[in-house]
């Protein structure tokens, strides 16, 4: 419960006008003015009291029951239900109730002055205002102050009945008289038939009876009929040999057709054999404590502004469906208003209540009989819909819905068009409880307005699957970069055209027979040698398996890291590099390994220092790695990437622009930014003799694309090839190098360590390398001045690559 704080002076001051306010509440006005000011500063504690407990303190709940709520307070109960078990209303407030009970300032009136004027005066004195929050605790402490009172008098009255008791056997008549003729309560003397002897003022005026027609009639002649007959049969039990006091909680008929509620206690002074003599009842008017109780009650369970059943009535209305039948169907239609939060914004919350208002009644009439509307809070609306067919119930509703919000609404002088996204979930009850029944009609709820909106959607199990394991995944991934789960495995990158002819008849066999093979069908085509790998990620994940890069490194982007498992996938390429060129001597014939870098990395402003890092730490020398970055990564680059890329080319590392020409191109950063390689998409590949057929105007994009390149002193890497035709047709229009399945497929570390092991370490170099410039000179901004970078043509692997047939039996996927 939220805290309210009120200045020292602000609440000292309501203290006092409250205590003379109550004061003159309970005594009257004609009350001596010496006496009422004694009143006065007796209740100021009481007051006190009160505000803590109004402002400070959690003091009361009323845990909700499956009594339904009825403007009537007197709902039927089991005639002998126990009245005085501990109640729920507790703490300060029931402690001044009591207070007033033993002050005794004007009997029974004292009590409903006070409940009458806390309701009126107490907040105005504080000068608080009447929200809806203090109202509730307002009318929750009026519930302790009757419960508070009720029960000190009972107890008053309890403990006074030994002295009853023993003041009939001494026949002290005038002193019993006047206990009880004064008593706030109703008091009832019956004989040993039931019937009455005598009863006090209090118990008359309760129920508006004259002494006449009490006298010879029993109690329960006066008790609701639907009670008259338990209380009957009790009483007279009471009476044979059953317990000395009965206490129960009954109705009785008051005035004008009035109900009373009353908790009643009744004692048997029984003679020496054990038979009844004296029936002494009192009885506590509980009127109003129930129906503070009642209120209290159904605001718990009711939306204040609209009227409808909320979230509790939800859950026990789904809990009751699922208990009664595991295998019945439910359905539910989560609305959400389009276009709420605008009329708030624009024309105030009023306008938006009242909105909310008229909304709830043109629901209410729209759906049938049998289908509960609730009003989760905000602009969020639940139809739950028991015992459906199938998903077309639902639907059926979210049509009733949608026509019931087509025509504009009217708040003030303004019409209002209003309309609902709504997300539909139909399935078994047994198939979960209801958060997992609100939260994928939530889910559901939200890809309608991804939508449109003005729509619904349909829960899809297994879209909703995906999701979840989505976000598993985005959760896990910065436990997984700690805790290594990610490899890395690498696709070899091969020479095209009169390279690979040259050095074709000297590596034949290489690696076991899988050397370099020929096209298909006697196309001529010639093999290529291994010049260089591209590193690719992997996530060996322990639930799901291992995971290609289209699974986590969408997520990794969003979540920021990207960055850290960038680091660790360069870490680990360069470290195993580096190794690989242990096994050359001198280096020679290594092969180079590039590494796929994004937008977000370049903007890092340690990243030329953390890549210098690390290739200070694997000894990598920087002319053998490449970074590749895409086309949209490029786009714009100014400012700190710019810096970047520049830093790492004049260090010695390679740049290569990822699938090219399949972004928004802009040509001009070719210029601009010092980039060594182009590499060409699958889509640019395909245009080559494929399973689709020969494009001719595909192949010659390529041509153009590579001799723009060329042009500019830079190679070209094709990536995608998978037949035979496709490597031939790149060579003739003299692309550089390709890779891809006709080569090798994404293989583990070992695999090229074996093709290393197994090549001959004098192996030819290249005329064109790869790994350095194409000739024609030093492109000015991009290269550096002679002898300003190692000679690049150290770093050529001329290493055949045997023909990939079928699927990699390592259990890597490219």
């Amino acid at each position: 419960m939220e805290k309210r704080y009120l200045s020292p002076a602000a609440r000292s001051r309501g203290v006092v006008r409250f205590a003379r306010v109550w004061a003159r509440a309970i005594v009257g006005a004609s009350y001596p003015a010496t006496g009422l000011l004694a009143v006065e500063e007796r209740l100021l504690g009481l007051t006190e009291r009160l505000v803590d407990a109004l402002l400070d303190e959690p003091w009361a709940h009323e845990p909700p029951t499956d009594e339904p709520p009825t403007d009537e307070p007197f709902a039927d109960e089991p005639f002998a239900q126990e009245p005085f078990a501990d109640e729920p209303l507790a703490g300060e407030p029931a402690a001044v109730g009591a207070a007033i009970a033993d002050y005794t300032f004007g009997a029974a009136d004292a009590l409903a002055a006070t409940i009458r004027v806390c309701g009126a005066r107490l907040l105005p004195e504080l000068g608080l205002d009447a929200d809806g929050e203090l109202t509730g605790r307002v009318a929750a402490l009026q519930g302790a102050l009757a419960h508070g009172y009720t029960r000190a008098l009972r107890e008053r009255i309890l403990a006074g009945q030994d002295s009853i008791h023993r003041a009939a056997h001494l026949a002290t008549d005038a002193r019993f008289q006047m206990i009880f003729n004064g008593a706030a309560i109703g008091i009832v003397l019956a004989d040993a038939a039931g019937r009455i002897v005598d009863a006090n003022d209090a118990f008359l005026q309760m129920l508006a009876v004259a002494p006449h027609r009490v006298h010879g009639r029993a109690l329960h002649e006066f008790a609701h009929p639907d009670d008259a007959a338990g209380l009957r049969d009790a009483h007279a039990a009471q009476r044979l040999a059953g317990p000395a006091h009965l206490r129960t909680e009954l109705r009785f008929a008051g005035p004008v057709g009035a109900t009373v509620r009353a908790e009643l206690t009744t004692t048997c002074l029984r003679q020496a054999d054990g038979r009844g003599e004296i029936q002494l009842s009192m009885i506590v008017d509980v009127t109003e404590r129930h129906r503070l109780q009642g209120r209290l009650h159904r605001q718990a369970r009711h939306d204040p502004l609209t009227g409808l059943p909320n979230r509790t009535v939800l859950a026990e209305r789904v809990t009751e469906l699922m208990a009664a039948e595991p295998d019945r169907r439910l359905g539910l239609c989560f609305i959400d208003l389009d276009g709420f939060k605008a009329v708030n914004d624009s024309l105030g919350h009023d306008a938006g209540d009242r909105l909310l208002v008229a909304v709830a009644g043109r629901l209410t009439a729209a759906l049938p009989p049998g289908q509960l509307l609730v009003r989760m809070g905000g602009d969020e609306f639940v139809v739950l819909l028991a015992d459906t067919a199938g998903i077309d119930d639902v639907t059926a509703t979210a049509r009733a819905v949608l026509a019931a919000l087509a025509e504009p609404v009217r708040v003030g002088d303004q019409s209002l068009s209003i309309g609902a996204s709504m997300g539909l979930v139909e399935r078994p009850a047994a198939d979960g409880d209801l958060a997992d029944l609100l939260r994928a009609a939530d889910i559901t709820l939200y890809q309608a307005k991804d939508a449109g909106r003005g729509r619904w959607a349909v829960f899809d199990a297994e879209r909703n699957a995906r999701q979840v394991t989505r976000h598993t995944l985005s959760t896990m991934l910065p436990g997984a970069v700690e805790r290594d789960q990610f490899i890395v495995v690498y696709q070899p990158i091969v020479t095209l055209g009169e390279q690979s002819g040259r050095v074709r008849a000297g590596w034949a066999g290489v690696a076991g027979g899988a050397g370099v093979a020929g096209g298909s069908g006697g196309s001529g085509w010639a093999g290529g040698v291994m010049i260089g790998v591209e590193a690719l990620v992997r996530w060996r994940h322990p639930r799901f398996g291992l995971l290609g890069p289209e699974a986590f490194i969408g997520l990794a982007e969003e979540t920021g890291q990207i960055v850290p498992l960038g680091r660790r996938v360069l870490e680990l390429a360069c470290r195993q590099a580096a190794r690989w060129r242990e096994l050359r001597p001198d280096g020679a014939g290594a092969p180079f390994v590039s590494v796929n870098l994004t937008a977000r990395q370049t903007h890092e402003t340690d990243l030329v220092d953390q890549v210098g890092r690390i290739l200070d730490e694997t000894g990598l020398p920087p002319e053998l790695l490449q970074l590749e970055l895409t086309e949209s990564a490029l786009m714009g680059t100014a400012g700190e990437p710019a810096r970047a890329l520049d830093g790492l080319a004049a260090m010695g590392v390679r740049i290569a622009i990822d699938d090219f020409g399949t972004g928004y191109s802009n040509l001009a950063y070719l210029r601009r930014l010092p980039v060594h390689t182009l590499k060409l998409a699958g889509p640019f590949v395909d245009g080559f003799a494929s399973a689709r057929g020969h494009d001719p105007d595909g192949e010659k994009i390529v041509r153009m694309l590579v001799e723009l390149a060329h042009s500019l002193r830079l190679t070209v890497t094709a990536e995608g090839v998978e037949t035979a035709a496709q490597a031939e047709g790149l060579g003739q229009v003299e692309c550089d190098s390709a890779q891809g399945y006709l080569f090798a497929p994404p293989l583990p570390p070992g695999e090229i360590t074996r093709w290393l092991r197994a090549a001959p370490a004098d192996a030819p170099p290249a005329d064109a390398p790869l790994g350095g410039a194409r000739p024609g000179g030093a492109r000015p901004g991009v290269d550096p001045p002679a002898g300003g970078r190692p000679a690049e043509s150290s770093a050529v692997s001329v290493l055949p690559v045997p023909r990939a047939c079928g699927a990699p039996t390592s259990g890597y996927v490219g």
